[in-house]
């Protein structure tokens, strides 16, 4: 039987979440009664390759966020920190980083606004990580994309070497925390965890998936995730 290497997922939902109307933030709202949160959360807590769970939740809203995951995932049968977000992603996941048991591998980075993500990718990308270090889940355009200057457009690029990126993103423990702990010390800013280990120099891999692995940024998210889960789409 395989030996499975301590991982940690960390959930980043410390978003204001601006773009999403309403009084509730996007990652606590319901979507087919059950909380977006919930949903993105849940994968992890079922995969036996997931060792513990940490939370970056709003700072005023972490004994809310623990007790609505507690509500629904009790007994909680593995471990699970939540800790104040920062004030940018960045922020909220190198504070996740100093908070990973010593014995972390590998380290899973997930948007608490994703919900549709499976035990199976769970599984492809543990086993990618494990040979490169680094891996993102993604898919190719189906768009052309054009760059702009202005009002006009300055020229096409090509589709062929493109793709959007997901989460979970995967990465070897140390590598992550080295390329955090440099950007820092760099001043290097960026929202996407993959661009901090390519900008330290380490290649990372890609599995392409399937893109209805949504972020749940507005409204039209909001329905296409109801769309989804009403029509059964396998994701």
């Amino acid at each position: 039987m395989e030996i499975l290497k301590p991982c940690t997922a960390i959930i980043t939902a410390a978003g204001k979440g601006l773009r999403l109307a309403g009084d509730v933030k996007k990652q606590f709202r319901m979507l087919d009664g059950i909380p977006i949160l919930i949903r993105s959360l849940s994968p992890f807590f079922s995969s036996p390759i997931i060792s513990n769970i940490i939370v970056t939740a709003p700072e005023s809203e972490v004994e809310l966020t623990r007790g609505l995951i507690e509500q629904y995932f009790e007994p909680l049968i593995k471990p699970l920190l939540v800790i104040p977000g920062g004030v940018e992603r960045q922020d909220s996941v190198f504070g996740a980083l100093q908070n990973c048991p010593p014995d972390t591998d590998l380290v899973f980075i997930h948007d608490a606004v994703r919900p549709f993500i499976s035990l199976e990718l769970i599984a492809e990308l543990y086993a990618i990580t494990q040979e490169t270090g680094a891996v993102v889940p993604a898919s190719r355009l189906k768009n052309t994309v054009k760059m702009v200057e202005g009002e006009c457009i300055a020229s096409t690029v090509a589709r062929d070497r493109l793709i959007q990126v997901f989460t979970p993103q995967v990465f070897d423990f140390d590598l992550l925390r080295q390329s955090y702990e440099k950007a820092y010390q760099d001043g290097y800013i960026s929202t996407d965890d993959s661009a901090l280990v390519e900008h330290y120099g380490h290649k990372v891999h890609y599995l392409l998936t399937s893109d209805m692995n949504i972020k749940i940024t507005d409204e039209w998210d909001f329905t296409l995730a109801h769309l989804i889960i009403e029509n059964n789409i396998i994701v």
